[in-house]
């Protein structure tokens, strides 16, 4: 329901209370700002941290405390919270990133074959779709049906295309 259909004693509330959010906490955004661009790298991140906590203070604004230094001190506790959790969340996306890199290093790629060229030449040569199709099965190791429904395709019809492009594929290496 818009503001517009709503009884005007409930816009009137609503209009009151973001404006009392607002008053309290608009006080605090600078310092909130400054405490994460201290702490977070990239510090490109701390406007994302605040606004993450901007939100967690909407969300919880029933307990919102009546007085400015009970409300800097919730502020405060709800952006360590949040700065936590931006840390965590780094942690993991560099342990997976650690994790990335050594499975790299153990996998080896094949080496570029005399026929490799000529096939590159070919698979270019084919339809887009096709081309996708037969790469998702011969080097990604999927099965045609979950290739054709990678690609939006039913396994009749994945199958039907994937034959078309193996005889187009011979017809282009010979």
């Amino acid at each position: 329901m818009s503001a517009t259909n709503q009884a005007p004693g409930k816009t009137a509330r609503a209009l009151e209370t973001h404006r009392a959010f607002e008053e309290a906490v608009e006080p605090t955004l600078q310092p909130l700002l400054s405490y994460f661009l201290r702490r977070v790298t990239p510090t490109d991140d701390a406007a994302d941290c605040l606004s993450e906590t901007l939100v967690v203070l909407w969300q919880q604004q029933h307990k919102l405390p009546t007085a400015e230094v009970e409300v800097r001190a919730w502020s405060f506790g709800i952006a360590r919270n949040v700065l936590a959790n931006h840390r965590r969340g780094q942690m993991r996306q560099s342990a997976l990133g650690q994790r990335l890199k050594q499975e790299l290093a153990v996998t080896s790629v094949a080496p570029v074959e005399e026929g490799a060229a000529g096939l590159a030449g070919a698979l270019d040569q084919l339809k887009e779709d096709d081309r996708e199709l037969v790469m998702l099965i011969a080097w990604d190791g999927f099965g045609v049906a979950e290739a054709g429904a990678h690609l939006g395709l039913k396994p009749e019809a994945a199958r039907a295309r994937y034959s078309r492009a193996r005889v187009r594929l011979r017809e282009l290496l010979s």
